[in-house]
C-alpha cells in the first residue's frame, strides 16, 4: 500500500495542468487527526466510517485541480445513492438526468434521509448556492470536504434572500477582509436571520 501509495503521489505531481494550491497534503488526510474528525460527525460509527472513506476518494482524486466531487448518501440505509464524479467544469457540480430522478424520488417519498458529501477544491466553506441546494433539494445535511483538510457541515430551512447576501458579503469587503474571511463571515451573519447551520467539524 505504501508503494503505491507513493508512486499514486508522484504521477500526481507530475500531472500536466496540476494546480499547486489545490495539492493535498497526503500526510494529514491519511494521518489519525483528520480521520478521528469524522467521528464528530453523527453517532453512527458506520455512516461516519462510510464518510470518512468516501471524503478520502475525492481528495485523493480531485487533489491538484479545479473540479469537485459529490456523493449522495441515505443515512438511514448507510449507503450512496448517486453520485457526480466526473465533472468536467471547475468548481460545480452538475447533477446528471440519473442524480435528479434519485433526489426527486427521496422529495415525493418525503423521505428526508438524504445527505450530502462534496470536495472544495479553493478550501472554502459552503457557498450560497451549496446551502440553497441543501433547502431545494430537502437535504438534510451537507458536508464540505475542503483540499486543506477542513470539513464543514451544513443544512438550510429556508431559502436565503441573494439580495441580503450580497449586501452582507459588500459591508465586509468594506472592512478589507480577504475572500475566504467574507464568505463566512457573511455566512455567520445569515445564521442570525435565516434559519441556516453552518458548523466547522473538529475533532473530538
Amino acid at each position: 500500500m505504501e508503494n503505491f501509495l507513493s508512486e499514486s503521489i508522484e504521477a500526481e505531481e507530475q500531472r500536466p495542468g496540476r494546480n499547486k494550491e489545490t495539492v493535498i497534503n497526503h500526510t494529514y488526510i491519511e494521518g489519525g487527526d483528520f480521520r478521528k474528525k469524522f467521528d464528530a460527525i453523527s453517532d453512527d460509527k458506520e455512516l461516519n466510517k462510510l464518510i470518512y472513506t468516501l471524503a478520502k476518494q475525492m481528495l485523493i482524486h480531485r487533489s491538484g485541480t479545479l473540479y469537485e466531487d459529490m456523493y449522495w448518501i441515505d443515512y438511514d440505509e448507510c449507503e450512496v445513492v448517486a453520485k457526480e464524479i466526473d465533472s468536467k467544469i471547475e468548481r460545480k457540480i452538475i447533477y446528471s438526468d440519473a442524480t435528479k430522478k434519485v433526489i426527486e424520488a427521496y422529495k415525493k417519498s418525503q423521505n428526508k434521509t438524504l445527505i450530502t458529501i462534496h470536495s472544495h477544491p479553493s478550501s472554502y466553506p459552503p457557498s450560497i448556492d451549496d446551502f440553497m441546494a441543501n433547502y431545494d433539494n430537502d437535504y438534510t445535511l451537507g458536508l464540505v470536504v475542503c483540499h486543506n483538510g477542513s470539513i464543514f457541515m451544513y443544512a438550510a430551512s429556508e431559502a436565503i434572500n441573494s439580495e441580503y447576501y450580497n449586501l452582507v458579503v459588500a459591508d465586509y469587503i468594506k472592512y478589507g477582509y480577504n475572500d475566504y474571511e467574507v464568505q463566512i463571515k457573511a455566512i455567520y451573519e445569515l445564521q442570525t436571520n435565516f434559519d441556516i447551520i453552518l458548523k466547522e467539524v473538529v475533532a473530538l
